[in-house]
């Protein structure tokens, strides 16, 4: 390592006793340190270098008097040119010394507020140039908090990256140096038990957790101003939920690590009200410093989920709390199956595989000891050093961490979740804290048992809903004889799905069913209904309370049976009162939400004229093929378009399907083609919007025509109707 000056404002400083003089002194007793190292305490305190050497002694009373001679000391004020010019010609001094341009190592240990000033003056005193790019680099050293909010992050950063670039810059946070998260990739990746399906196919939640023994004590105005979740929850929390989420890097360097984080928190979705808890311990009002009537939380709970195929609907609980009776620092996985991997840090260092034939425990090397924090900075100011920013946070994800946690201080601001308060040295917070959203009590009516309602009461009642079934034709799923029947067996809220055909059919249903329902209650249209009859319906039980939601259910009966696709619309906190519902109806990441009355059935209609335009397509191009002059086995050509090319889709499976049944001739299938209002009203909205859909428009006046101009194009549609939808298609 080449010859370096490592420059310390704020040296005599707490963050200096505890952390950062120790830390120097475990590196230089394992000769980690440059060769050439000189250690310079930058203080407005009015003492000799000797003294200042006298200080460091009574860190490390261990301390060498070689040791001792590394520092040298400079009294200054942050705010004085004069400081800033006598600090440049010591530097100047000890490299005409050493006759080389040492590396600058500034170290700001030092609250936020003062990072402009000195920014500044370093900058002015040409002191954050770097001699050259084959000479000595400039680095700077700072801490957490990276800002108080977003835009107090965006600041700072744009106030760094004034004087430095961002591989100059080293933001600590030094739960990133902990043992056990710098082993959380390493076992996830390179240990098979770990690794396999490490998302939501296998996982069903994860908790991390900080809890701790230790109160504000003399922190009171920092902590004051700050609270439990911009304390940890915006970084150490977030970091730990960063390395146990992230996709696996294609490398182990810095810039992959970290860029990797920065992508999974982009994904995290900010938490609502309802998502998150709140708490203050008794006595925290009597510290010194802190406001008599203070609403900061010592302890807090806040439920996260990522925007990602991985991780979807898969919740994220990120718990911390001061003065709890025990101390409890982990994250613990919880699996489909039951089964629990917790990886701590404390009380124990090391991974825990918790499942119903015991426990089986890795203790990692590094157990928790007194020295960890100067263990942490140990790593990291060796890393500063050699220059791997791995276990430095970037300025991409500090914003992202900030768009997680500002929308929650917001709404505690605006008391949107009441302070509640706790006993310390206790752990009874733990039994009071809860989200304030209910889940919906898991039963529901189903009116109309086709081939789509049959599908979607029995893929409901396997995730466990008790269902109440009518159909107009009695049935073995029927479970009751009337609709009054229907909604009597249904407790508050009462959630009733309509699944019978589009137009007049629903409205008497609705109609009926409405005389029993009562405000708060929410019906749910299944159907492929006209989106301005949605808006219709919607704006008429609006009147009496009653929620409604239009939902598109794509992938015919058998998506119904086995998890279809549903494209929800209508007002979004009753979608939030039965989000469950359509987490457990539909197939993994099959369902989203579009607000607005009539949006889910408007997506629905255009999905269907799309579908109007693949499948003509479809059968065009069989039809060529077929009529050819080669010999096509058509079902072979199914095979390969169906097998990575561009085309690969459901519709050429089920068109293998279809000939697999219906031979390649189709010969009873009709060449007359069926049709319903979607691909007429995907049409008509077009042009009312002044718009062209043409290929949409010749699908439908195909079908329309077809029925006195049967063709082999319309059998394959036919065909391809069959099968996803199961309608009848055979000629007359």
């Amino acid at each position: 390592m080449k010859p370096t000056i490592l420059v310390i404002f704020g040296a005599t400083g707490d963050l200096m006793a505890k952390k950062i003089v120790p830390a120097l002194f475990n590196l230089f007793k394992e000769n980690k340190l440059p060769k050439k190292v000189k250690i310079i305490g930058f203080s407005r305190r009015d003492i000799s270098e000797s003294q200042f050497r006298e200080l460091v002694k009574k860190i490390v009373p261990k301390a060498s008097k070689s040791f001792l001679d590394l520092f040298s000391y400079q009294k200054g004020h942050f705010d004085q040119k004069e400081s800033y010019q006598q600090l440049s010609k010591t530097l100047l001094q000890t490299d005409e010394q050493w006759k080389i341009c040492s590396n600058k190592l500034f170290y700001l240990a030092v609250p936020p507020n003062f990072y402009e000033l000195i920014c500044n003056f370093l900058a002015a005193s040409g002191l954050t140039i770097p001699c050259g790019p084959d000479e000595g680099w400039t680095r700077v050293i700072v801490e957490k908090p990276f800002g108080k909010d977003l835009k107090t992050a965006h600041q700072l950063d744009e106030l760094l990256g004034k004087f430095f670039k961002e591989e100059q810059i080293y933001r600590i946070d030094h739960y990133l140096a902990k043992d056990m998260l710098q082993n959380i990739l390493t076992y996830r990746l390179a240990n098979n038990l770990f690794n396999g399906n490490w998302d939501k196919s296998r996982i069903d939640k994860i908790e991390i957790h900080l809890l701790e023994k230790l109160g504000v004590e003399d922190r009171g105005p920092f902590y004051d101003s700050v609270g439990a979740l911009r304390d940890v929850g915006q970084n150490h929390l977030l970091q730990m939920l960063a390395l146990v989420t992230m996709d696996r890097p294609i490398d182990f360097g810095a810039d992959t690590i970290r860029s990797q984080r920065a992508k999974i928190l982009e994904k995290v979705i900010p938490g609502k009200p309802s998502d998150s808890f709140r708490a203050q311990y008794d006595g925290f009002r009597k510290i010194k410093g802190v406001s008599q009537d203070s609403e900061t939380e010592t302890y807090f709970k806040i439920r996260l989920f990522i925007d990602d195929e991985h991780w979807q609907n898969v919740p994220i609980i990120l718990e911390s709390g001061k003065r709890m009776s025990e101390i409890k620092k982990d994250i613990t996985v919880t699996l489909k199956d039951g089964n629990k991997i917790v990886f701590s840090l404390e009380p124990d260092n090391g991974i825990k595989i918790i499942s119903k034939d015991g426990i089986l425990d890795f203790h990692l090397r590094g157990s928790q000891k007194k020295s960890q924090y100067v263990d942490e900075y140990k790593k990291l100011l060796l890393d500063c050093v050699t220059g791997d920013q791995t276990l430095f946070v970037s300025t991409k994800e500090v914003k992202a961490m900030w768009k997680v946690i500002d929308p929650v201080i917001e709404a505690w601001q605006k008391n949107l979740v009441p302070l509640a308060n706790y006993k310390p040295d206790s752990l009874e917070i733990l039994d009071k804290a809860f989200f304030t959203d209910k889940k919906i009590n898991k039963k529901i009516g189903i009116i109309g048992l086709g081939k789509m309602g049959e599908g979607i009461l029995k893929r409901l009642t396997e995730k466990g809903w008790q269902v109440v079934g009518y159909n107009r034709t009695p049935g073995e799923l029927s479970t009751v004889n009337s609709i009054k029947d229907l909604v009597a067996e249904l407790p508050s809220t009462r959630v009733v799905w309509l699944m019978v055909k589009a137009g007049e059919p629903t409205d008497q249903m609705l109609k009926e069913s409405i005389k029993y329902l009562k405000k708060g209650d929410i019906v749910i249209d299944g159907a492929n209904s006209f989106y301005k009859d949605s808006i219709r319906r919607h704006t008429e039980l609006k009147k009496k309370g009653i929620g409604f939601l239009d939902v598109g259910v794509s992938g015919g009966p058998s998506g119904a049976r086995n998890g279809p696709a549903l494209m929800i619309g209508g007002d979004k906190k009753v979608f939030e009162k039965v989000e469950s519902l359509f987490g457990d109806l539909a197939r993994e990441n099959g369902f989203q939400f579009f607000e607005g009355a009539g949006a889910g059935h408007f997506v629905k209609m255009i999905h269907n004229g799309i579908e109007y335009g693949m499948m003509q397509a479809i059968g065009e191009g069989f039809n060529i093929l077929k009529n050819s002059s080669y010999k096509l086995n058509l079902k072979n050509v199914t095979d390969i378009y169906n097998n990575g090319s561009v085309i690969e889709s459901r519709l050429i499976g089920w068109m293998k399907k279809a000939f697999e049944l219906r031979g390649e001739n189709l010969e009873k299938v009709s060449g007359s083609v069926a049709h319903t209002g979607e691909g007429e009203w995907t049409v008509k909205t077009a042009k009312e919007l002044g718009l062209e859909a043409k290929i949409i428009e010749a699908s439908f006046k195909f079908r329309v025509l077809s029925e006195k101009n049967p063709s082999y194009t319309g059998k394959i549609v036919s065909a391809l109707r069959e099968q996803f939808g199961g309608h009848k298609v055979e000629e007359k």
